[in-house]
């Protein structure tokens, strides 16, 4: 009750208050502006009505077949397995096509690299058989010079010695008559002596030319002849002209040598 007063008093209180307001307002004269009004329009709602149709009922699915479902698993496992191996083999395929290429490579390589090695083999044999041939040239033309340069001193030494042999030569018949002659010159002929008696002596010297013996190689027949012959030599002593002999010659022709002992002097 006291609730509803109080309501009822507040109500009163706020219509004298607008009243009084109003009055305040009319006496001193406000006057309200006239200020464009803003119209806004309602909005509408549509709204459609919409009928709802009873669901269909779903029809009940029909039994899976469990041997069927399983062929069909089993297919498709296969089917997987095929297409896993075809991609291996594909694979493997393209690998061993891989290394097919890089054996092939390889193999070119190699063949290349060999005949690069043999070519070499055959460029260094070629020039080791050039060389071979140009130093054989050269000891063929060595030995050919060394054979023309012997030759040539052969015959220089034959030409000397046929030379020295000449002079040899003539020396040993100019002393070879002078021994004669002296011998001859010292001879005493036997009585016994006739024409066509000779005797072959062996006489032995010395450098000085003086006799150092004499011995009867081959006798006339007639032993006085050959005394005689002999006794000749001795009596000569010595050949002095043999002093001034090369030694050589001396060693070689004068120091023991025969001597056919045959006097011109036989007439009879």
């Amino acid at each position: 009750m006291t609730e509803q007063f109080t309501n009822y008093s507040l109500a009163a209180l706020c219509s004298v208050a607008l009243h009084t307001l109003l009055v305040t307002l009319l006496v001193v004269g406000w006057a309200p502006e006239n200020k464009p009004r803003h119209v806004v329009k309602p909005r509408y709602i549509e709204a459609t009505l919409l009928q709802m149709e009873p669901k269909a009922k779903s029809e009940p699915k029909p039994a899976v077949d469990a041997d069927a479902a399983r062929r069909r698993a089993e297919q498709e496992k296969k089917a997987a397995l095929e297409k896993e191996a075809a991609r291996k083999r594909e694979i493997a395929k393209r690998e061993q096509a891989k290394k097919a290429e890089e054996q092939k490579r390889k193999a070119e390589a190699e063949r290349k690299e060999k005949a690069r090695q043999e070519q070499l083999k055959k460029e260094k044999l070629q020039k080791e058989l050039a060389e071979k041939k140009r130093l054989e040239e050269q000891k063929r033309e060595a030995e050919r010079r060394k054979a023309v340069e012997q030759d040539l001193a052969s015959a220089l030494a034959k030409e000397e010695d046929f030379i020295d042999s000449v002079s040899d030569q003539e020396q040993i018949g100019s002393y070879s008559n002078y021994i004669q002659e002296r011998i001859e010159n010292n001879w005493s002929r036997p009585p016994s002596a006739r024409r066509g008696m000779e005797v072959i002596l062996e006489i032995q010297l010395v450098p000085t030319g003086r006799v150092a013996g004499v011995a009867i190689i081959k006798s006339s027949g007639n032993a006085a002849f050959d005394r005689a012959a002999e006794q000749a030599v001795y009596k000569v002593g010595q050949f002095d002209q043999l002093k001034g002999m090369d030694p050589a010659l001396f060693e070689r022709e004068f120091r023991r040598f025969r001597m056919l002992f045959k006097p011109e002097d036989l007439r009879l």
